[in-house]
């Protein structure tokens, strides 16, 4: 699933391959916007808000794009993947970009922008008020914590990975409810200080292993043992969680406690080889960063393989 992180780097590979850039030809294999086209129209800017994808245009419209589950952009030509999935495609002087599988899309007026997405909480990867996200998540009162991560009215950004690891990284269930987790701002410093170090710096990495197959710690569905205590993992599909998204919980790691604290000397310990550690306060439950300013992305942006 595209998160917040993900979508900030997209937008940025977006900016710095085609800012300026005039499309020289747009297809467009959405049923309302069969007909629409930015044919001769240049690129002014591309930007993320929470898991938005925002590409401006020189003619005041703003192309307004949202990944939910299986969409994603690939900036090459995309001919080995069937046509009806190529959701758009412009053609440029600079290269192609592709739409593959983008749900919804959408064309909106640029100045309407902050009114079409104000309903969204503080955008983790933009400028990012901690207080207000904290403030915003403790009013999900008794909704269980992983659900509450993923409201993007409370806080935008957080997908379903930041939903089950930070819980995981915590030592609380992702089904405890938010208004029995006495430090929730600690909770919500982890999933920040998590999210804006991988939207900087490349994979979504919740472990601080750069192998592939050790990227998270409980999310991926091949593994059945908690790499911390050895228990049996269980496994919710999307069907069975009571926010439709599949997790992982270590019944021994992630016990339901009234009320449940951050367990502090594990986060300590589960965290010390991410970089994003080093941008955490646990003791106050902060950024050690500004976050006034969007994440300044390094490096390429990856989009996977392509799922046929």
């Amino acid at each position: 699933m595209p998160e917040g992180d993900t979508i900030r780097r997209m937008a940025a590979a977006f900016q710095e391959r085609h800012e300026g850039a005039v499309i020289k030809k747009s297809t467009f294999r959405h049923p309302r916007l069969a007909t629409a086209s930015f044919d001769g129209r240049t690129i002014l800017s591309a930007d993320a808000r929470g898991k938005h994808l925002l590409v401006r245009f020189d003619d005041g419209r703003t192309l307004h794009a949202h990944m939910l589950m299986q969409g994603r952009v690939t900036f090459r030509p995309a001919y080995d993947v069937p046509q009806w999935r190529r959701r758009f495609e412009f053609t440029l002087d600079s290269g192609v970009v592709t739409g593959i599988d983008v749900p919804k899309l959408d064309i909106i007026k640029t100045k309407d922008e902050e009114r079409i997405l104000a309903y969204l909480g503080p955008d983790l990867c933009g400028r990012y008020d901690h207080e207000k996200a904290v403030e915003r998540l403790r009013s999900a009162g008794p909704a269980p914590l992983g659900g509450a991560l993923l409201n993007q009215r409370l806080i935008a950004g957080f997908g379903n990975i930041y939903a089950v690891e930070t819980p995981f990284i915590c030592g609380i269930t992702p089904f405890q409810p938010v208004d029995t987790i006495p430090d929730i701002h600690r909770v919500v410093a982890i999933g920040a200080a998590l999210i804006r170090t991988n939207a900087r710096l490349g994979p979504q990495r919740t472990t601080g292993q750069p192998r592939q197959r050790m990227e998270q710690w409980i999310l991926p569905s091949a593994r059945r043992r908690c790499l911390i205590c050895g228990s049996r993992v269980e496994r919710y599909s999307g069907k069975q969680s009571p926010w439709q998204r599949r997790l992982g919980v270590c019944p021994n790691c992630q016990k339901r406690r009234d009320p449940a604290p951050v367990d502090l000397d594990r986060v300590r310990s589960l965290l010390h080889a991410h970089p994003a550690f080093d941008t955490l306060d646990l003791d106050a439950g902060t950024l050690t960063v500004p976050t006034l300013e969007p994440v300044e992305v390094r490096g390429r942006y990856r989009t996977g393989p392509v799922a046929e």
